[in-house]
């Protein structure tokens, strides 16, 4: 007997047929539960469809996955681009139509077309955003919205996420097909605490559909709610407060407590007849509420998912703008699974099924911290250091896997002590290629190439930079150094350690980020022996837009080209593609040499290497000092200490020849978005940024979309983004977590992450466009030290930061610059003001505010 090809959503109980979303709703229906009605195109469908085309993507998936990486990412383009296209055969689409006549919907009505993938809404494989789902859509564009979820499942996320699963096997596609709802307020609702695991539910919720919060897209109302057995002694625990939204919204709650309590006693009343927690989605509208998905969450007591894990904003708040263009976030998810994640699972590290290392929300890329530090705990490491290390604040650990048995443990240390060392031998040539790679693949000849070569360029640059990349081993080097040394330190060097370790790390004198410091200095040097060029910067108004004319033969000019030559690729927010490089804007050098002129007698370049010279040899001389007769741990602390110095200067000249690959890379994404204006698919180059790398793909190739839509929705998304407020760390999928309070009194306390003493008045940096406010002798207090901001720390006296770790590039150049610099100060960018005097001991961690109230009245 032949399989069906279409399902009313009731009789959906096979999940090989009708997927699992679909049959979970069916059960749910089964069980008496509000659900809207719908029907569902089953894999049979897909399977004709596919066969229609003469495509066999089953079958030919084992010589697809076994196939070199670029071959294998042509081969799934090519396979989505023709799902993308397919036509329904005749016969599903007659019995298609006859189901949708079934339901008795207006023609004019709008329809939900939702994935139902095999492997679809698990507690192992949620596949939460990873399948499309088309909302809106009108009954005539139903068959192209069909072919769009059945080329979703050939997509590279959906390919990745399934690579993390380790399925060898891929799933079919369904698609479920429902009347749009007009909801006023839509969300997800979990029958147990994802963190705690407390049998409270906890109910996220935001106005009108719910897709946004799926997305990640807004930060929504939540409620916490205790059920009671006899349901009418529920109580709300939590909910929404005025707080907690941005200034500029004044919008009541998505929901009120009588609709919080109606919904979390239907919620439980799902888990209890499933016998199992569960994850709802559900929608409300004026006929009460709807239920749109049910599936399984794990015990948070039991598994590490991306339900129970903690997010941080740090590392990607100190190296990205605040909000990230759409294609940053892009490349920065395929960067992070094939270069940071994938060499972890390499060692032999294991991590739950489909647990994510990235999640967007707001905008804003936070990285899932309890994923590394399960990796940490597998490795034999510490992971309470890796929020040290990376930055933000420690916070009780999450449920982490065993460490490795012994014998994984050794063959582990083993790769990665020859990782480790392949890339100090190798990175001297790896970091020629990379800016060999940006002159030469973004060179003119490559930009005049037609459309689809320079896609093909686009595409090798990505390809080499996974081969060659040696960030992974880099990083791990540096952070073995630093836990080697903490613990030598922290047992024989007495408690203020970490002081004279980072003393003994300044004035390295290849630590190619901070060089640019003092190249600075001697360019304000030159500028003052040449009186052209001191009456230039001297001159009000200073117009910087005019200095090639007015310096024109001058020896400073060819100097400063020389200096835009090697440092005018990196920029403030330098690893999106989207952020605009020095070279293109070379006003920020200009002003910074003009604060050094104008604000003379500035300490010489040549002094300044002296002074860090000094400091570093006194701090060597007190270690060994403390060590006194003992050899032995003399010998060791040089080691490490050798090898430590070796791999943070490795780690800054990696970060600088990756810069190269990225402004090369904006090269040619401008190139192509030139182009894409051209034949009137964008209105603007810079439209480019606002494609993920999948769209850029489709657009290039001439797949008819519309895209200037698209980019002015995103483009506005981002601008209301801007405007919201973003936490620092979030818990799981249930919420911020509120930033910690800022501190009250004469002292603020943190993490000394570059040792010194320093005093002076507070220049605050919340944006971009604050640095140019920046004057010489001032303590800088930043919300991350960006390494764009690396020109302004000539002037500083010193850094008060409030997220930052000891592995972060900041602290590696504050370090070597020898800029006292305490992180880790909650709310110091709203507590301290302009002009307020503070001193930075970074000896002792603390900030102390020289004319506070508390510090007058003697508090």
């Amino acid at each position: 007997m032949s399989r069906p090809y279409v399902l009313p959503l009731e009789s959906c109980s096979d999940p090989a047929l009708a997927g699992g979303k679909a049959t979970g709703l069916a059960r749910l229906i089964r069980l008496g539960f509000p659900v809207p009605p719908g029907i569902c195109l089953t894999t049979e469908a897909y399977r004709d469809g596919v066969h229609a085309l003469g495509l066999a993507p089953q079958r030919a998936w084992p010589r697809i996955a076994d196939a070199p990486e670029a071959e294998r990412s042509r081969a799934l383009e090519e396979l989505r681009r023709s799902l993308t296209d397919v036509a329904l055969p005749q016969k599903v689409r007659e019995l298609l139509e006859q189901a949708l006549d079934g339901l008795g919907v207006a023609s004019d009505r709008l329809w939900a077309v939702r994935s139902s993938a095999t492997d679809e809404g698990s507690a192992i494989a949620t596949c939460a955003g990873i399948y499309r789902t088309r909302l809106g859509v009108r009954r005539e564009a139903i068959p192209r919205a069909v072919a769009d979820c059945w080329s979703s499942l050939w997509s590279k996320a959906a390919v990745a996420y399934r690579d993390r699963l380790g399925k060898t096997a891929p799933p079919e596609m369904a698609v479920l097909l429902q009347p749009m709802l007009a909801p006023r307020a839509a969300g997800v609702a979990f029958s147990r605490h994802p963190v705690t695991d407390q049998p409270h539910v906890v109910i996220n919720a935001v106005h009108g559909l719910g897709e946004p919060l799926a997305s990640g897209l807004v930060q929504p109302d939540q409620y916490v709610v205790e059920v009671g057995t006899d349901y009418p002694s529920s109580r709300l625990l939590e909910g929404p407060s005025e707080k907690d939204r941005p200034e500029q919204e004044h919008r009541p709650p998505a929901l009120q407590p009588s609709e919080a309590l109606a919904l979390a006693e239907l919620v439980k009343k799902v888990e209890q007849a499933l016998q199992m927690p569960v994850d709802l989605e559900w929608a409300m509208d004026d006929r009460g509420i709807w239920l749109l998905q049910a599936r399984a969450i794990p015990s948070a007591r039991t598994a590490l998912t991306d339900l129970t894990s903690v997010w941080s904003r740090a590392n990607f708040k100190e190296t990205m703008p605040d909000v990230p263009s759409p294609l940053g976030l892009s490349f920065l998810e395929q960067f992070m699974e094939r270069n940071i994640v994938r060499p972890y699972r390499e060692l032999g590290c294991t991590a739950q099924p489909g647990l994510s290392s990235v999640r967007i929300v707001n905008g804003r890329p936070y990285i899932n911290v309890s994923l590394f530090q399960g990796f940490t705990a597998q490795l034999g490491g510490d992971p309470t250091l890796v929020t040290e290390q990376m930055g933000g604040e420690n916070l009780p650990l999450p449920p982490l896997p065993p460490r490795l048995p012994w014998w994984k443990l050794f063959r582990a240390g083993l790769i990665m002590e020859r990782r480790i060392r392949r890339a100090a031998r190798l990175g001297p040539a790896w970091f020629a290629e990379l800016k060999r790679l940006g002159e030469t693949e973004a060179g003119d000849s490559v930009l005049a190439l037609p459309p689809l070569e320079r896609l093909a360029r686009l595409d090798h640059l990505g390809r080499r930079l996974h081969e060659g990349d040696l960030t992974f081993a880099i990083v791990a080097a540096v952070s073995q150094g630093l836990y080697a040394l903490g613990l030598l330190l922290e047992r024989r060097a007495g408690p203020d350690w970490r002081a004279l370790l980072n003393a003994s790390l300044q004035g390295l004198g290849d630590v190619i980020s901070a060089q640019q410091i003092l190249l600075l200095h001697r360019l304000a040097d030159k500028a003052r022996r040449e009186p052209i060029v001191q009456a230039y910067f001297t001159a009000q108004p200073f117009d910087p837009s005019g200095f090639r004319r007015q310096l024109a033969g001058t020896a400073f000019l060819e100097e400063f080209d020389a200096f835009l030559g090697e440092y005018g690729h990196r920029a403030v927010g330098e690893s999106d593609v989207a952020s605009p490089r020095f070279s293109e804007r070379p006003e920020h050098f200009l002003e910074v040499i003009r604060v050094h002129l104008l604000e003379s007698p500035a300490r010489q370049a040549d002094d300044i290497l002296r002074e860090q010279e000094s400091a570093r040899r006194q701090a060597l001389q007190e270690i060994h000092r403390r060590f006194g007769w003992r050899v032995p741990l003399r010998l060791v602390f040089a080691w490490w200490y050798r090898r430590l110095a070796r791999y943070l200067t490795l780690r800054e000249a990696n970060r600088h020849a990756l810069m190269y690959f990225t402004a090369a890379t904006r090269r040619l994404l401008l190139s192509l978005g030139a182009h894409l204006v051209e034949r009137g698919v964008l209105t603007g180059p810079d439209d480019v940024f606002f494609l993920t790398a999948e769209d850029l793909q489709e657009a290039v190739f001439g797949i008819e979309r519309d895209w200037r839509g698209l980019v002015a929705g995103r483009r506005a998304e981002r601008k209301r983004h801007l405007g919201e407020t973003a936490p620092d760390l979030l818990i799981g999928l249930a919420g911020p977590q509120p930033d910690r309070p800022a501190q009250a009194g004469a002292i603020l306390a943190g993490i000394a992450i570059s040792a010194g003493y320093a005093e002076g008045p507070v220049r605050v940096l919340r944006r971009p466009e604050d640095m140019r406010t920046v004057r010489k002798g001032e303590v800088l207090v930043v919300p991350v030290i960006d390494p764009g901001l690396a020109p302004l720390m000539g002037l500083a006296v010193g850094l008060v930061v409030e997220m930052g770790g000891t592995l972060s590039h900041g602290a590696i150049i504050a370090r070597e610059y020898g800029i006292p610099t305490v992180a880790n100060v909650p709310g110091a960018t709203r507590l301290l003001k302009d002009g307020e005097r503070v001193a930075v001991d970074a000896s002792r961690g603390t900030v102390s505010r020289l004319n506070s109230p508390w510090r007058l009245a003697g508090g």
